[in-house]
């Protein structure tokens, strides 16, 4: 630490009189610490760092949530809608915007299918269900695998995916919206709840991170498939900066309550009860597809491995007819 620096911080409940901390000149930040209140150290500053009221702060969460939706709703929209938290708040704030289709995936009975069907109609936006069979399911994870290979966790998500968007295509919808990033943004795992403090916020930072490779990648894969263009209005760059910038205990909630701040800027947003209160379940477990993949998994894994050698045997054969010349590049 340098001569003449020291740490200050001040809190306001009411920051509407402060603009956002900016250096003065010769204001050199030398370091942060954290968790918890927010410390910047400064040679000769008095820093003022606002703290929002409850309620402003999921207000003003809400209005950047607005904006996110309303930058995703550009053609014809359809989402993928299971009737839970995170798919009804992005279907309350896009009917503001464009006449949205709601997508729901499952096999007949599932409790996906069943609770959109009483939320789409609670909030009066047009809702497809696409009902699956078993035979449908197993057909389209082996499309799926083509479209992305992978082990049964990562492949089986992409089911749903696919299936709905084939019916949006049918109905001249090319853009996508998905809840993606909700989760790892507002604590929804029950995995995270092994963790505390600094270890959780790194642990939600990789994660985040990781989104563009991984769920948000599959499902990228799937709608360029079908010529369409995946959304993710929780991704919302300006949305995901406040969110990250809101305090841990905020966010995180209990293994039987799990996103609080969520489930608040829900409310604030107009989202029906039903959809707040619901349970989280994963689009693979809500839609009943993962019931019917692990019954069959053994034997679909055996009939893709069967066609992979296939494959590999014909490359191998065209590449023995190739020129020497041509072999030696390939």
């Amino acid at each position: 630490m340098t001569d003449k620096c020291f740490a200050l911080v001040v809190h306001k409940s009411d920051a509407s009189d402060l603009s956002e901390p900016s250096n003065q000149e010769g204001a050199c930040p030398l370091g942060v610490s954290g968790p918890g209140p927010l410390f910047m150290f400064f040679p000769i500053s008095i820093i003022f760092i606002p703290q929002l009221s409850s309620e402003r702060m999921v207000s003003k969460l809400a209005s950047f949530f607005i904006d996110g939706v309303r930058n995703n709703c550009q053609g014809e929209v359809a989402i993928l809608f299971s009737g839970g938290l995170d798919s009804t708040c992005i279907a309350t704030v896009a009917k503001q915007f464009t006449a949205p289709l709601l997508l729901t995936a499952g096999i007949e009975g599932s409790s996906d299918l069943l609770a959109a069907r009483k939320i789409a109609a609670e909030l009066g936006v047009p809702h497809k269900e696409v009902v699956l069979t078993e035979e449908e399911i197993i057909r389209v994870y082996k499309k799926c695998y083509k479209i992305r290979s992978g082990d049964l966790l990562k492949v089986e998500l992409m089911v749903p995916v696919f299936s709905c968007c084939r019916e949006a295509a049918r109905a001249g919808k090319w853009r996508l919206l998905s809840g993606s990033g909700a989760e790892e943004l507002f604590i929804g795992y029950d995995r995270y709840f092994r963790y505390k403090g600094r270890q959780l916020e790194r642990i939600l930072a990789r994660e985040i991170e990781k989104l563009p490779s991984g769920d948000c990648g599959a499902q990228d894969l799937v709608a360029k498939n079908f010529g369409m263009r995946a959304g993710y209005p929780f991704l919302y760059p300006p949305f995901m900066r406040e969110v990250l910038a809101t305090p841990l205990k905020e966010r995180l909630g209990t293994r039987e309550d799990k996103k609080p701040l969520l489930r608040k800027i829900a409310a604030e947003l107009g989202v029906p009860k039903d959809a707040i209160d619901r349970k989280k379940k994963a689009m693979q477990y809500g839609s009943g597809v993962h019931k019917i993949l692990l019954r069959n998994i053994k034997q679909i894994e055996e009939e893709l491995a069967i066609r992979e050698e296939l494959r590999a045997r014909k490359r191998a054969v065209a590449l023995e007819k190739l020129p020497a010349h041509k072999r030696r590049r390939n």
